[in-house]
C-alpha cells in the first residue's frame, strides 16, 4: 500500500477495480473488507490527514463490532482505546454535572451481551479511523490519497472514468465501481443527480469541543452521556474520554449562528453554567454550526456507482445509528461486488443492496427522529420544575416517566442485531429487544462455542468471502451437496464443537436440517431434513444469488486488458 498527501499522477489515466471516494470510517472499511476479498481499491479523501478536529461519531454498536471482527480487525484495541465499559454504559439526566440527578438510563443488558461477541463500545471518531487507515495501510491492494478530490466522472462502456484534483492538476481514475463514502454533502451524489427524501432541516444545532478534566467533577457519575435540565444550561455533554475529551452541545440557541458570538469566553461560560461551577479549567478547541437532518437518497446505485453511509443518509444523532448504518451498508455491498468480480454473480446482484439496505435507513431515520422528539416533552417538563425551585414529588415522578420513555433512545438491540433482508426486509417488533431468530433475512443467532481448545462465537466459523453451510453430523447428504459447490463452505457443528449455552439454531441441524448462510452473515435459507426437496431448495437459493447471466462481460477485460496495477504518485 502506498499512501500520499498531494501528489498528481502525471496526467496518465490510473485503473483501479474498485475506487473509493471518502476516507472516513465506511470508506475505509469498505477498503479493508474488499482487500481482505482479494479486490484492489484506490482511496482518494479531499481532507489532508487530521491534525485536530471534533471527535464527531462515538457509538460503535454491537452489529458493527461484529463486522469488524469478521475482517480480522483488532476489536480488542477498540476496547482498549473506549471509554471503559463501567463508563460507557449509563445516560445521566442531570440539573447540572455537580447538581441534582433526575434520573440515569444503564445500556448495559446482561442479556444483550450474551447474544453478541462485540457489546457496544463508545470510541471517538478520529481513534476508530486511525485504527482503519492503519489496518488498510498493510495491504498492498489497497492505496490511499489524501488531498485528492473527486471532480466529475462518467461511465463508459462500463468504465467509471473519474475526474480527481490534486494541487492544481488533475488525473483521471478508470475503475470498474465508484464508492461514494463521501459524506453528507456528497459531491459523487450530487453529480449522479440523485436526490434526497425527508427533512434537510430538522433542527439547528452547535457543537462546542473542549478538552478538561471532569472526573473529579463527575465522581460516582461515570457515563458517556449527560443530559443538563437546568433552565439557563439546557444541553448535552459527550464524554468521549473524561479524563480529556469532552462535546457540550446547548440545547437553544439563535436561529442564525455567528461564530464571533461563540467567543472562547462565551463557550468556557456556556459551559461552566451546564456544569455547575466555574472552577474548572477548560480550553475550547472547535466550535460547529450544523444541521440536523433526517434524509434518505431516492437511489443508492447509478449504474456501477454505488452510495454508502452518509452520502445515502442523513439521521439525527439521537441514537447511534448513522456511523453504523454506514459501516453495514459497506457490509452489504462489498461481498456482492466480489461475487461479480470471481464471476460467481450476475451484475443484477448488485441491486439488491439497494433492495436491503435503503429500507433499513428509512426504518433507522424514524426511529432517530421518534428519539428527538421524545427529548421535547423531556426538557419542557424538567426544565419547568427546575425554574421553579422547588421539584415536588409529583414533577419528579413526572420527570422519571419522561426519562423511561426515552429508553429506547438508548438500548436498541431489536435496531442493532435484529433487522432482517427477508424479504421482505423489515425492523424489529420491538427496537429495544432482540430476539435471535432462525429465518431467512436474519443476522444468524451468535452463540459461545469451544472448538478445538479455543473459545469462539459461532460468528467465527462464517467465511467473510463465500456462503456457508451450517450442518450437524447425522447426515453425508450435505457433505456431498456442498462438495459439489465451490461457492461455499461446510461447516459441521459435529461432537468436536460444545456450545457453552442454548443456541437457536441447534434444533434445526440436531437431526439433519441445515443452515446456509451469507457472506455477510444474514441466513440465506434453513431447511430441517436433508431429503431431495431441501437440497433442491438450497440449491435454487444459492443460484438465486450466484448465477451469472450468459454472455455477461467478465471481470478480466472489464477494463479493456490494463489490469488493475497504479503508477506510484507524482510517476
Amino acid at each position: 500500500m502506498s499512501s500520499s498527501t498531494g501528489a498528481a499522477s502525471g496526467g496518465r489515466a490510473l485503473s483501479a477495480t474498485v475506487l473509493i471516494v471518502g476516507a472516513g470510517p465506511v470508506g475505509l472499511l469498505t477498503a479493508v473488507l474488499l482487500t481482505r476479498q482479494g479486490i484492489d481499491c484506490l482511496v482518494i479523501e479531499r481532507r489532508l490527514p487530521r491534525q485536530s478536529s471534533a471527535p464527531k461519531a462515538h457509538v460503535v454498536n454491537p452489529r458493527s463490532l461484529e463486522i469488524f471482527r469478521a475482517a480480522g480487525l483488532d476489536v480488542e484495541e477498540m476496547y482498549a482505546q473506549g471509554s471503559p465499559r463501567d463508563a460507557a454504559y449509563h445516560v445521566w439526566f442531570l440539573q447540572t454535572l455537580v447538581g441534582r440527578e433526575l434520573g440515569v438510563i444503564s445500556t448495559a443488558d446482561a442479556r444483550t451481551d450474551a447474544l453478541t461477541p462485540t457489546p457496544m463500545l463508545n470510541l471517538a471518531q478520529p481513534r476508530l479511523e486511525a485504527i482503519l487507515e492503519r489496518e488498510a495501510a498493510c495491504h498492498p491492494g489497497v492505496e490511499i490519497r489524501r488531498g485528492h478530490a473527486w471532480t466529475a466522472g462518467r461511465t463508459v462502456g462500463g468504465i467509471v472514468e473519474s475526474s480527481i484534483a490534486t494541487n492544481g492538476a488533475s488525473y483521471t481514475v478508470r475503475s470498474r465501481y465508484l464508492i461514494a463514502a463521501d459524506g453528507a454533502n456528497s459531491t459523487v451524489r450530487e453529480s449522479l443527480g440523485i436526490g434526497m427524501d425527508g427533512d434537510p432541516a430538522v433542527r439547528e444545532r452547535v457543537t462546542i469541543h473542549f478538552e478538561a478534566d471532569l472526573r473529579p467533577v463527575l465522581k460516582e457519575r461515570l457515563g458517556f452521556l449527560y443530559w443538563i435540565m437546568a433552565p439557563d444550561a439546557a444541553g448535552t455533554f459527550i464524554a468521549y474520554d473524561p479524563a480529556s475529551t469532552w462535546v457540550y452541545s446547548p440545547r437553544f440557541h439563535p436561529t442564525t449562528f455567528v461564530r464571533s458570538d461563540y467567543s472562547d469566553d462565551h463557550c468556557r461560560t456556556l459551559i461552566r453554567r451546564a456544569i455547575g461551577t466555574d472552577d474548572v479549567p477548560l480550553q475550547i478547541r472547535h466550535v460547529v454550526s450544523w444541521t440536523m437532518a433526517a434524509q434518505v437518497a431516492r437511489a443508492y446505485r447509478s449504474g456501477n456507482c454505488f452510495l454508502v453511509g452518509d452520502a445515502a443518509h442523513r439521521f439525527p444523532p439521537t441514537g447511534g445509528l448513522g456511523l453504523n448504518t454506514g459501516l453495514q451498508d459497506a457490509h452489504n455491498l462489498v461481498w456482492k461486488i466480489a461475487a461479480v468480480e470471481r464471476g460467481r454473480a450476475a451484475g443484477s446482484l448488485l441491486d439488491s443492496y439497494e433492495q436491503e439496505r435503503r429500507p433499513i435507513a428509512d426504518i433507522n431515520t424514524q426511529q432517530s427522529l421518534h428519539n428527538a422528539a421524545r427529548l421535547t416533552p423531556l426538557f419542557t417538563n424538567a426544565t419547568a420544575a427546575l425554574a421553579s425551585g422547588e421539584v415536588s414529588a409529583a414533577a419528579a415522578q413526572q420527570i422519571r416517566d419522561e426519562i423511561e420513555a426515552n429508553r429506547d433512545h438508548f438500548t436498541s438491540a431489536g435496531l442493532q442485531l435484529g433487522f432482517s433482508y427477508g424479504p421482505p426486509v423489515h425492523g424489529p417488533a420491538d427496537s429495544t429487544r432482540y430476539d435471535p431468530s432462525i429465518e431467512q433475512g436474519a443476522r444468524l443467532p451468535h452463540a459461545w462455542l469451544q472448538k478445538g481448545g479455543r473459545r469462539l462465537s459461532i460468528l467465527d466459523l462464517l467465511d467473510l468471502g463465500n456462503f456457508t453451510l451450517l450442518a450437524g453430523t447425522a447426515s453425508r447428504a450435505w457433505r456431498a451437496w456442498a462438495d459439489a459447490s465451490s461457492d461455499l463452505r461446510l461447516v459441521s457443528l459435529d461432537d468436536s464443537v460444545r456450545f457453552e449455552g442454548d443456541w437457536p439454531g441447534m434444533s434445526t441441524i440436531a437431526s439433519s436440517g441445515a443452515i446456509l448462510v451469507r457472506p455477510d452473515g444474514h441466513i440465506a435459507a434453513v431447511v430441517r431434513d436433508d431429503s431431495a426437496a431441501s437440497q433442491q431448495l438450497l440449491s435454487r437459493t444459492l443460484r438465486s444469488y450466484l448465477t451469472r447471466i450468459p454472455g455477461e462481460m467478465t471481470p478480466s477485460n472489464s477494463l479493456s486488458g490494463e489490469g488493475t496495477a497504479r503508477p506510484e504518485p507524482g510517476r
